[in-house]
């Protein structure tokens, strides 16, 4: 047990917001790397093998941010930023479930909606860290 301005913190309750506030790094970080997909097919990124290597791995980026993100709000959870995580995680869950669809639509339709839903996601995990840090 610590004491701290008058409260007591159990050790448990220091592991799970150390464990909650890593899932939610790691979230922001695969977030990232799922956003910078699009730059495998750049000049650049012929040039530099280490940025194939890196995006080449989108769909597993996704499939494990899906996992982290879920366990990032269950140990958060009812913060202030909690709506707002609830609906970038609906909607990552809804870009997931989409790629079922790849193979039965129009590449070029698919790819718009998939870019289209990728930006509004990262949009609303933007607001999301904003609300959680401000308030």
């Amino acid at each position: 047990m610590y004491e701290t301005l008058g409260s007591i913190i159990e050790p448990e309750d220091i592991i799970l917001n150390i464990l909650e506030k890593t899932l939610s790094f790691v979230s922001a970080l695969l977030l990232i790397l799922c956003a910078l997909a699009p730059m495998k097919r750049t000049e650049l990124a012929q040039r530099h093998t280490w940025i194939r290597s890196v995006t080449g791995f989108h769909t597993a980026y996704g499939i494990i941010l899906l996992i982290t993100g879920l366990a990032h709000g269950i140990l958060a959870g009812s913060g202030p930023g909690m709506i707002t995580g609830k609906l970038a995680w609906m909607l990552l869950l809804g870009l997931t479930l989409l790629t079922l669809l790849k193979k039965r639509t129009k590449q070029t339709v698919w790819r718009r909606i998939h870019i289209a839903l990728g930006a509004v996601t990262c949009i609303l995990v933007v607001m999301h860290i904003i609300q959680a840090v401000i308030f």
